[in-house]
């Protein structure tokens, strides 16, 4: 997360971030897993952000379906981002028009399923987004991905590069092209 701080400070300098958090992580204990790597997630985000940018965490609703029948949600057993399919859209809506000085929204969830339908994602002036161990196959086929990271929408993405040994590797628009060629699996594909 501070290498997507780093690429965020450096495409957009002091820029005011808001970041997508587990909302499960409110239930759960201090010590609770989940909540010591969303507290590390954020340290290493404003880290690599630096001093000039700010850092608003808020926490998607889950939908309330949910709650009543969690059986009845289909997640694809091989995604990394399951709290794609839980999140309720509009409340990620909401969440940006809350906070409109943040032109950044990273998600440590990934993206909600049905994205496309996102006013924000559909705003001229649109926001980017950035993203931890994303899944892009939520966009449709990888060359939604790739005109996504050129119009903006998508900023940069972090995930092990398992050809160096687990470092970051950072996926923005001068090299979604090469990630999809050569290692379309960390994008999910």
């Amino acid at each position: 997360m501070e290498m997507l701080g780093l690429q965020i400070a450096k495409l957009l300098p002091k820029c005011k971030v808001l970041v997508l958090s587990n909302p499960f992580t409110k239930r759960a204990g201090y010590f609770d897993e989940k909540c010591q790597y969303e507290r590390a997630s954020i340290r290493g985000l404003r880290k690599g952000l630096g001093k000039g940018s700010s850092v608003t965490v808020v926490f998607p609703e889950i939908r309330p379906e949910y709650f009543a029948n969690p059986q009845s949600f289909a997640i694809p057993p091989d995604s990394r981002t399951p709290l794609s399919f839980l999140m309720q859209p509009s409340s990620v809506d909401q969440l940006a028009e809350a906070h409109p000085e943040c032109r950044v929204i990273v998600s440590l969830i990934g993206l909600p399923a049905g994205v496309h339908r996102l006013k924000i994602w559909n705003e001229k002036e649109s926001r980017s987004f950035a993203l931890l161990l994303p899944d892009l196959r939520l966009l449709g086929p990888p060359a939604q991905a790739v005109e996504s990271f050129q119009q903006g929408k998508l900023l940069a993405a972090v995930h092990y590069d398992p050809q160096l040994s687990g470092d970051p590797l950072i996926v923005t628009k001068d090299n979604i092209l090469e990630v999809l060629e050569k290692q379309p699996g960390v994008l999910g594909y």
